[in-house]
C-alpha cells in the first residue's frame, strides 16, 4: 500500500506538473495553429517514447519543486496570511516521526495535503513557464491566433494565482491536521519519553 501511495504522490507532484512543462513547448511550434496538429502529434507516440516522456516529465517536476516551494511560500503566504492552528512547541520533523510512528491513518492524510500542495505549487510554476512561452510566440514568432495567445496568457494567469492559493490551503490543511492529530492523542507527551 505505500509503495502505491508513493507512486501517486510521485505521480502528481512531479510527473503531471513536468508533463504540463513539456507540452507548454509546443507552444513555440509555429506549425500548431489549432489543437488538430497538435492531437496528431500526440497519435504518433508509442510506448517507448511515451515512458521517456514520463521519465523526463517526472525529472523536470522534481526539479521545479524547489522553485514552486519559494513562489508559494514567499508569494502565497504574503497574499493568503493565516495563522496556523494548534501550534506547538516541537521541531517539524519530531511532528513528522510522532504521528508516523502513532497514527498512521492521520499521517496518510497530511501527507496527502502535502501531494495536494505539491501538485498546486509545481503547477504554478508549469503555468508560469506556459505564459512566458505564450509571450514568446506572440512577440517573437509570427503567429495568426494572437487573440488565442493572449486569452491562454490570461489563463495561465489566472491559474497561477488559483493554484498558489490551492497551494497555501493545502500546507495549512496539513500543518493543522499534523498539530491537532499531536494534541488530541496526546502525542507531545511521547516525545518527552
Amino acid at each position: 500500500m505505500d509503495k502505491i501511495f508513493h507512486s501517486t504522490f510521485d505521480f502528481f507532484s512531479y510527473a503531471i506538473p513536468g508533463f504540463y512543462i513539456l507540452v507548454s513547448f509546443f507552444i513555440l511550434d509555429i506549425q500548431l495553429e489549432n489543437i488538430n496538429i497538435f492531437l496528431d502529434y500526440t497519435s504518433k507516440i508509442n510506448i517507448a517514447t511515451g515512458s521517456f516522456l514520463l521519465v523526463v516529465a517526472y525529472i523536470i517536476g522534481f526539479a521545479i519543486y524547489p522553485i514552486g516551494r519559494f513562489l508559494y511560500k514567499k508569494i502565497g503566504f504574503s497574499i493568503w496570511r493565516r495563522p496556523i492552528q494548534n501550534n506547538l512547541d516541537l521541531f517539524i520533523s519530531d511532528k513528522y516521526v510522532l504521528v508516523r510512528e502513532f497514527s498512521n491513518a492521520n499521517f496518510k492524510y497530511i501527507e496527502t495535503w502535502n501531494m495536494f500542495c505539491a501538485l498546486s505549487h509545481n503547477l504554478v510554476v508549469a503555468c508560469l513557464i506556459a505564459l512566458v512561452l505564450s509571450f514568446v510566440r506572440i512577440v517573437f514568432l509570427s503567429s495568426a491566433n494572437t487573440g488565442f495567445w493572449l486569452f491562454f496568457m490570461f489563463i495561465q494567469l489566472l491559474l497561477m494565482f488559483i493554484f498558489l492559493h490551492r497551494a497555501v490551503v493545502f500546507s495549512l490543511w496539513a500543518a493543522h491536521d499534523l498539530n491537532a492529530t499531536i494534541k488530541t492523542l496526546g502525542l507531545y507527551k511521547k516525545n518527552e519519553l
